[in-house]
């Protein structure tokens, strides 16, 4: 298990507090226009009286994390249909607590920039998003039949300057992570229609989640100095992966009495390679703005294909 990375966002450095960011700031315009445009109530636009059945898929099987191990092929059709219900309440279970976390992230950031600021109207708007997608995710699992999932330990993040990029970098993780399913969903004729309606909602709204977070690294990322900005490329690897690590939950092998199955899932290449996939546009984005100069400790965590992959 990975150790707990401690990240305290309550404070940071006056340098990070006072930046001047004009073209987040624009960017911030454009999405609150966007957000007039598209803003979506999930109890309006999802059809929950359909029965979570086993008619369908909740995921694509081949993104189940048991997909082409020797315990899924042992697996009847309704017993892999019922996995996929579990995987995707855990998924949503995870995006529920992973959402409070990053609602806290902004809120703790509005303290500091000006109510006149386009960022700040910005940023309120993604936090009521994130208040009914967390909504939209509880509504699922109450009607599942699950347990409810969720991770069971803490996740908090570093002080100082640098620590306003990790907060943005772990939101990026998180939301493109979320995002690789949910698209993957809901293009998918397999797949339940609430799920893909769901899936369809979420990733219309984190989309402008995503374009301000890469926007505010992108412009801050030349202000820090180069011992925090080492510190951020130091840290970041263990960050990502402890994401990726309290994405898959124990407890959907626990309840369904699948002997070993978190351990066969987590050595199970065809989920390394979803964890990679689906990490994609982070780390490439990363790369290009400079945060991943050496892949060397994202390739030994699993995270980037290494040379071998390739």
């Amino acid at each position: 298990m990975l150790s707990v990375i401690t990240v305290n966002v309550t404070m940071m450095a006056m340098t990070t507090q006072l930046l001047d960011m004009p073209a987040t700031a624009a960017r911030s315009e454009k999405l609150i226009a966007a957000s007039e445009r598209g803003t979506h109530d999930p109890f309006q636009e999802v059809e929950w009286e359909i029965a979570l059945d086993n008619s369908a898929y909740y995921l694509p099987p081949e993104m189940l994390a048991l997909f082409g191990t020797d315990t899924w092929d042992a697996m009847s059709v309704d017993e892999r249909i019922t996995y996929s219900r579990h995987e995707t309440a855990a998924m949503f279970g995870a995006g529920i607590w992973f959402e409070n976390d990053l609602m806290q992230i902004v809120l703790r950031h509005l303290v500091e920039i000006d109510v006149c600021d386009p960022m700040h109207r910005y940023l309120l708007t993604e936090v009521a998003d994130e208040c009914r997608h967390s909504m939209m995710f509880g509504e699922f699992i109450r009607r599942a039949g699950t347990p409810s999932y969720g991770p069971t330990r803490g996740f908090d993040m570093v002080q100082g300057a640098s620590g306003r990029a990790m907060s943005y970098l772990a939101i990026l993780a998180i939301e493109e992570l979320l995002d690789f399913a949910n698209r993957a969903c809901m293009r998918d004729d397999r797949i339940h229609p609430m799920v893909r309606q769901i899936s369809k909602l979420h990733v219309l709204e984190e989309a402008r989640h995503v374009s301000f977070a890469k926007s505010y690294i992108s412009e801050s990322w030349p202000s820090l100095d180069s011992a925090d900005q080492d510190a951020v490329r130091a840290i970041a690897p263990a960050l990502v992966a402890e994401i990726v690590e309290l994405s898959l939950d124990p407890e959907v092998f626990t309840t369904l009495g699948i002997i070993n199955g978190y351990e066969i899932a987590k050595a199970n290449p065809t989920y390394q390679a979803n964890v990679v996939d689906g990490l994609g546009k982070l780390t490439t984005f990363l790369a290009e703005v400079g945060i991943i100069d050496d892949p060397a400790s994202w390739i030994e965590r699993g995270l980037v294909y290494g040379p071998v992959n390739e």
